[in-house]
């Protein structure tokens, strides 16, 4: 009985830091890809120039 509670208890143990190593291995994962991504600036809009200002004059060619 003692053999098959030790055996269940390693069991256990082995899959407890099998995942904390997985947690461990995503977490690194997820950090570097953080460093990693493609930062982009935020690219400005360009404003459009004035009209010209409207005037009542005929344009004069000499």
């Amino acid at each position: 009985m003692l053999k098959r509670l030790a055996l269940i208890g390693g069991a256990v143990a082995g899959l407890v830091l099998v995942r904390k190593k997985a947690k461990q291995q995503q977490a690194e994962q997820d950090l570097w890809t953080q460093a990693t991504d493609d930062v982009h600036a935020p690219v400005a809009t360009p404003v459009p120039a004035p009209a010209p200002a409207a005037n009542d004059e005929a344009p004069t060619s000499a």
